[in-house]
């Protein structure tokens, strides 16, 4: 059981870092917050597993019980990895939809191709435990409870930190481009009309989080990024961290508003649901729907 224990927790943290990948310092990656999405969806649909995972201990102990007192026991056990494998189905099934919304056609085909391979690996072992079932306790059901359960308690518990820490580490890593800006304007007396330009010499070093990007506004300008989320934390939600000198933050939830909208009409609403300080002076993050 050790051993199990073991394995337990080495698949509970290879899918925790794949879940909290994106709040990681390094390089942007692009597949980092699919992957994690992937995660954190198969977790969360995972839970489909516990009571199924909860019914086959109390079979498989009960059947020790049982045993121990030579007494007769109905074989079960064949069945409910067949209800297990039904259940890891439909999970592979969604991990897969979520490939293809946020990659494409060719992420939820290894996704596809990756589970096909696991259940062709299995099923051996189903058949032979349909033709014979052994008297020792099976700890698969324990995988079944302990896994998803505890990655997701972990999402819970220690989410709203990890984000936090990934937002102010980005922001901190702005520290560099805004005195430059802020450089610019001390000598030509304007902020720059525009940043756009092929290399990114300013880099949020987090793995979610692609770049900064820069626009002028009025007397003063927007220096913002995306902010990776937890899909579950407020779902669907999209997080935008924006830091304006003057305290003027403008973020806008659609190109063509800034077209059709007059300055008035821009004012009333950009589109953001809510709004949070961050304790970062300037700082602040809006959340979209």
């Amino acid at each position: 059981m050790i051993s199990h224990l073991i394995r337990m927790v080495e698949i509970t943290i290879l899918i925790l870092l794949c879940i909290f990948y994106p709040f990681f310092p390094g390089q942007y990656d692009s597949l980092a917050m699919p992957l994690s999405i992937m995660a954190q969806v198969g977790v969360a649909i995972g839970l489909l597993l516990v009571p199924i995972g909860v019914l086959w201990i109390t079979y498989e102990l009960r059947k020790q019980f049982l045993r121990k007192r030579n007494l007769a026991v109905n074989p079960r056990r064949y069945y409910l990895v067949i209800v297990s494998a039904i259940a890891f189905s439909i999970i592979a099934i969604a991990v897969s939809l979520v490939a293809f919304a946020t990659v494409g056609f060719s992420l939820a085909i290894i996704s596809v191709i990756v589970w096909v391979f696991i259940f062709s690996r299995l099923l051996p072992s189903l058949k032979s435990i349909k033709d014979v079932e052994y008297d020792n306790f099976c700890p698969a059901p324990i995988y079944l409870v302990f896994v998803p359960i505890v990655a997701i308690l972990f999402q819970l518990v220690f989410g709203t930190s990890i984000t936090n820490y990934s937002r102010d580490y980005a922001i901190a890593n702005s520290e560099e481009y805004i005195n430059d800006i802020e450089e610019y304007h001390a000598q030509y007396g304007n902020y720059p009309s525009s940043l756009i330009a092929v290399w990114k010499d300013y880099d949020p070093n987090v793995v979610g989080v692609e770049k900064f990007h820069y626009t002028p506004s009025d007397n003063a300008y927007n220096l913002f990024f995306e902010q990776p989320r937890l899909f579950f934390d407020n779902i669907g939600t999209q997080e935008w961290v924006v830091y304006n000198p003057l305290d003027e933050h403008q973020i806008f939830s659609h190109t063509s508003w800034l077209l059709v909208l007059s300055p008035n009409e821009l004012e009333r609403s950009q589109g953001w649901y809510a709004v949070h300080d961050t304790i970062h002076a300037h700082w602040k993050y809006f959340w979209f729907d």
